[in-house]
């Protein structure tokens, strides 16, 4: 395949390991940020940095000029994400990118009026080629947010009981991203992410704990602790009640299930939590 490919997000998460994994491989990387001249100076590599942002459509076509394909994050937790993606995917149908990996979430697919969903579905009547990636819960979760400085105090409080969840790690995600983008293989697939087991807190805490050599403790929680809890770290009051409502599904099992597409993606196994705790344990202690 060849053109160039944009990476939106290129400075978050996922985003920033899909555009160094792309370099590697040595892909034209267009990296797309709110505010290019500040992350082309915080960034390492080649690529070449561009404005978008999903609030201002004027923006698309400046980013898209000789795209091919592209890996679209739009605004995680956003209830009304499709509305923004939406004017993007027509702009890249006009643009003539071919092939779109767009980050979903796990289990989606089961719910036609999530926002996720929604962009998936415009995606696939678009004539444009798609990959959809539906992550579990990101392992770096606990690097940052309201979970680091609880872990910093050797807890880890929650509303999910005593439910598993299959934690993926972002390296993870971004490899099997890159891969999309670059192997013909996987035009018109859905690829479930998760790591290669399940663990309910009371295991990541002792995997923590293993790595750090710090005593850590899973305490669950009810929901009004929780929303107290979130309120005084000052997130706001709808995103509270979004985070409140994905842990209703971890407590029903949704977020338990184990997909083995990273390995089949890959050909080597998903990173297990406690080879993540290891590598990170700088961030706890």
């Amino acid at each position: 395949m060849t053109g160039s490919i944009l990476v939106i997000g290129a400075t978050g998460a996922v985003g920033s390991r899909v555009r160094a994994g792309l370099e590697r491989r040595g892909e034209a990387v267009v990296a797309a940020s709110r505010d290019p001249s500040q992350a082309a100076a915080r960034a390492d590599g080649p690529a070449r940095w561009v404005a978008l942002d999903l609030e201002r459509p004027e923006s698309f076509a400046p980013a898209l000029v000789g795209v091919d394909r592209a890996f679209l994050i739009a605004r995680p937790g956003d209830e009304r994400a499709d509305v923004f993606a939406a004017p993007l995917i027509d702009a890249m149908q006009r643009a003539g990118v071919r092939r779109v990996v767009d980050i979903s979430a796990m289990g989606v697919e089961a719910q036609d009026d999530a926002a996720l969903r929604k962009i998936e579905v415009r995606l696939e009547r678009s004539g444009l080629e798609f990959v959809h990636l539906r992550p579990n819960f990101f392992m770096q979760v606990f690097c940052g947010g309201p979970l680091l400085p609880m872990l910093r105090r050797g807890e880890i409080a929650l509303p999910a009981a005593d439910a598993k969840i299959s934690y993926v790690d972002a390296e993870d995600i971004a490899a099997v991203a890159v891969a999309a983008l670059c192997e013909p293989a996987h035009a018109g697939r859905a690829y479930t992410l998760t790591g290669p087991e399940a663990l309910d807190h009371h295991e990541v805490a002792a995997r923590l704990a293993e790595a750090t050599g710090a005593a850590i403790r899973y305490t669950p929680q009810g929901e009004p602790a929780t929303r107290e809890l979130l309120a005084q770290a000052g997130m706001p009051p709808a995103r509270v009640e979004r985070l409140i409502g994905f842990y209703r599904l971890v407590r029903a099992g949704w977020c338990a299930p184990v997909s083995d597409a990273v390995a089949s993606v890959l050909g080597r196994p998903a990173r297990p939590f406690a080879r993540f705790a290891r590598d990170h344990a700088r961030c706890w202690t």
